[in-house]
């Protein structure tokens, strides 16, 4: 979004905020687009990554291989080659092909989608939202990531290795339609993806005050009644990959228990924090106004004694001019009385 964009977002008109969403969906097909052109023509890397799983040299077969030799026992060991695909549909190969590059273009054009759409929210928020905002908008494509490699190497060789030597009777044998396979890989690899938000949704509940750690606690059974319901919702129906599922679910909301106890904390120290604020702030105020009040009685006590003293002059020139006034008139009458005589004179 432009810089104009931004300064400009709450002047902008309903319509505008539409063109603007244009903008970025556009860009983010335009991307959609290329990665998934660039992924079309790397055929043989894109299928090689679908169809390791089932390969003995896929590091997840190769670890539970060496920890059946280590400790013995068969059990652990898997058997990857023995699953067998075949493709019954005219474009069956060429739909794979498609479907491999799209999945693919999605992963990795996530993280920038993720982006351009709080870039598109951005100047709507508060600039204390913004920096809290955008902690989800990195950890997003993370958790997210973390989640499609976890669903890839831990829950897609384990499922398809259960489900692909799994029999009810030596007479039937497994032959693996190839859109199946492609199904249950991409079903649990996005199902890990998905389970792997949780975190960031605990935080956010947890930031809005929704939820609590002690209550997380409280309905720990009804959480795991609720995630083996999900796992089973987004997992493909068999039993080992709801497990798959369902394990890392519950890891996860455990931990997000810790952050929910975290966030807890830090909003507690904010609050004592802004407690102290207003606290200082009411001595701040308190301390101003009983300056003001004390300077308010010395400026009252000041005029007071201005007004007493200025009476106490007035007083004083009153009484210097009463004493003044028989002198006075004495003067008066002798100026008088020496007119007289100088009249008489001048007529004699």
């Amino acid at each position: 979004m432009s810089t104009q964009t931004a300064n400009d977002s709450a002047e902008m008109t309903f319509g505008e905020h539409l063109d603007e969403l244009r903008k970025i969906l556009i860009r983010v097909a335009l991307v959609f687009a290329l990665l998934f052109i660039v992924l079309f023509t790397m055929k043989g890397v894109v299928l090689d990554v679908v169809f390791a799983p089932v390969t003995p040299e896929f590091p997840t077969n190769r670890l539970f291989t060496w920890l059946a030799t280590a400790m013995g026992s068969d059990a652990l060991n898997i058997h990857p080659e023995s699953v067998e695909l075949f493709n019954n549909k005219m474009a069956g190969q060429f739909m794979l092909h498609i479907k491999s590059s799209l999945v693919g273009a999605i992963v990795i054009a996530f993280p920038f989608l993720i982006w351009q759409l709080w870039l598109f929210v951005k100047p709507a928020l508060p600039p204390h939202q913004r920096r809290q905002s955008l902690r989800y908008v990195l950890e997003t494509p993370v958790w997210f990531i973390l989640g499609v490699l976890f669903g890839y190497y831990v829950i897609a060789p384990l499922a398809i290795n259960f489900l692909g030597n799994y029999s009810v009777s030596s007479e039937i044998k497994n032959i693996i339609d190839v859109g199946s396979y492609m199904s249950t890989v991409l079903g649990v690899t996005f199902a890990a993806a998905l389970a792997f938000q949780l975190p960031l949704l605990i935080r956010l509940l947890a930031t809005l005050g929704l939820i609590t750690s002690s209550t997380m606690r409280q309905y720990r059974k009804i959480a795991v009644v609720a995630l083996l319901v999900f796992a089973a919702i987004i997992t493909p129906p068999d039993i080992v990959s709801q497990i798959l599922i369902f394990v890392p679910c519950y890891a996860l909301y455990e931990y997000g228990i810790t952050i929910a106890q975290r966030i807890e904390v830090r909003k507690a120290k904010e609050e004592a924090e802004y407690q102290a604020m207003l606290q200082a702030q009411a001595a701040e105020e308190n301390a101003a106004k009983a300056t003001a009040e004390e300077k308010s009685v010395t400026e009252e006590a000041a005029a007071e004694e201005s007004t007493a003293k200025a009476a106490a002059d007035a007083g004083s020139d009153e009484a210097a001019d009463s004493d003044n006034a028989p002198a006075n008139e004495e003067d008066d009458a002798a100026a008088q009385q020496n007119g007289d005589r100088e009249n008489a004179g001048d007529k004699q």
